[in-house]
């Protein structure tokens, strides 16, 4: 009767409580899942590196029965599981959506670029615009008294007033678009940084976690 007890009271201690969390299979492997706890046990499948797994139980002997995203359920090492995705896809990941920043930074900058050739265009021909606008208003006010070419002159003088008044406003709205900007650049560039750093963070910290060695009874 001492024996049975005995047999019970290890059995239950090598067993933890069923429990379910989310693990994933560690890097760049194919684990066999086998039919019960143990490496002579038949395999029923094959779950390949960053297959998201459900674990039902886990043993202190360094097995765990998880299910598969299909519904199989089966025994492989707890070893090959890991609380997040394995870094090399997490890595992956930042670097295609540090990409993606990268590109609308350069998009932003050739964007500035346009803005500022065409705001430099605005600007000469703002100039040549005035100078335009001053002269005419000289002759205006030579020729205005009894002169033939009054009235042509009048209209010149206010259709290039009203160019210069547009002009003037346009250049206004370059220079506030051109602000807007480069504050948007600014953020990217801040973003695709973060972006970096997080990556080095998450691969340091997988680097340091101590791996569990499985204890035998």
């Amino acid at each position: 009767m001492k024996r049975c007890v005995l047999f019970f009271l290890c059995f239950f201690v090598m067993v933890i409580p069923a429990h379910s969390e989310t693990s994933y299979i560690t890097d760049d492997i194919s684990v066999m899942l086998r039919s019960d706890a143990g490496m002579d046990r038949r395999i029923v499948a094959m779950p390949k590196s960053g297959t998201r797994v459900e674990v039902l139980e886990e043993l202190e002997n360094g097995w765990s029965r998880v299910r598969l995203p299909n519904e199989k359920e089966g025994w492989l090492l707890t070893r090959y599981l890991s609380a997040g995705p394995p870094s090399k896809e997490v890595i992956a990941k930042l670097k295609s959506e540090n990409e993606v920043l990268k590109q609308q930074a350069k998009t932003l900058i050739e964007e500035n670029v346009r803005l500022k050739r065409e705001r430099n265009d605005f600007q000469k021909a703002l100039s040549k615009q005035t100078k335009t606008a001053v002269a005419l208003g000289k002759s205006y006010e030579t020729l205005k008294s009894g002169s033939s070419e009054y009235l042509s002159l009048k209209a010149s003088y206010d259709k290039a007033s009203e160019d210069l008044a547009t002009k003037t406003k346009r250049q206004a709205e370059l220079e506030e678009e051109l602000r807007a900007l480069q504050g948007t650049q600014t953020l990217h560039w801040f973003l695709g940084g973060a972006a970096v750093l997080f990556v080095g963070l998450i691969v340091g910290f997988m680097a340091r976690r101590p791996r569990r060695r499985p204890s035998l009874l």
